[in-house]
């Protein structure tokens, strides 16, 4: 009897504390968060529009302006005035066959095309012209009737100068000065002189072009500017109206 009595004795403390302890656990036990996981509330969340993904542009003009596609609300101007020079010669859009005989250019005839030649109604043919310095520049007549006529009685829309001869030392073409933009103007020259493009595109991974577009309504490229990131340069040079 007293050995069975010293046995509880001992058990009793050991079985208390151990209730104890899981009673403790118990209590605790799947109430750490009684609320439950914290949910963010999305409703009020502004989902950010899709913008360009570009990232040479932005060295040169606010990206945030452009879209996808990299276009932007950015327009010329419909009153917006041309002034350019090639070759020491002032050129004007639209321009005639006539102008450019004047102002000293001579029509360069291939065998597909001739002064002769005749454009379809709403068609348009690219020519080239060369002065007396050997210095070309390529033209586009535009037939904006709604019959055929000959190339001569068509309207000059665009002029093409595809070359910087700085860049390009063998080219066939010679000096410009297009809105301020020269042989010689870096991209923040274009930039700064033209203000930012309604668009542009990546050629390749060095090369990009800027268009301007006119207004909202003609989103026709008025003046296209190619430039060389690496070499910081102009390379070529449109501009047009019609």
């Amino acid at each position: 009897m007293k050995k069975r009595f010293l046995v509880l004795c001992v058990l009793l403390p050991v079985f208390m504390v151990c209730m104890s302890g899981c009673s403790i656990f118990d209590k605790d036990y799947g109430n750490s968060n009684p609320a439950g996981p914290k949910r963010t509330n999305t409703e009020n969340i502004r989902i950010p529009e899709i913008k360009s993904d570009d990232t040479v542009m932005p060295t040169y003009f606010d990206i945030s302006l452009y879209d996808e596609e990299n276009y932007a609300d950015i327009y010329l101007g419909k009153n917006y005035t041309y002034k350019a020079t090639y070759s020491g010669c002032s050129m004007e859009v639209p321009s005639t066959y006539k102008d450019m005989i004047k102002r000293g250019f001579k029509f360069l005839e291939t065998d597909e095309i001739k002064s002769g030649s005749k454009i379809m109604a709403g068609k348009s043919a690219k020519v080239s012209f060369e002065d007396s310095y050997g210095k070309q520049i390529t033209a586009v007549f535009y037939n904006d009737s709604s019959s055929i006529k000959k190339l001569t009685s068509c309207s000059i829309v665009k002029f093409i100068i595809n070359e910087n001869f700085l860049y390009s030392p063998d080219s066939v073409y010679g000096q410009f000065w297009v809105n301020g933009i020269t042989n010689e103007s870096a991209i923040t020259d274009v930039i700064e002189c033209l203000g930012e493009p309604s668009h542009f595109y990546a050629v390749n991974e060095g090369s990009y072009y800027l268009d301007y577009f006119l207004t909202e309504k003609d989103k026709r490229s008025k003046i296209r500017v190619y430039i060389d990131i690496p070499g910081d340069c102009v390379t070529g040079v449109e501009f047009s109206l019609y």
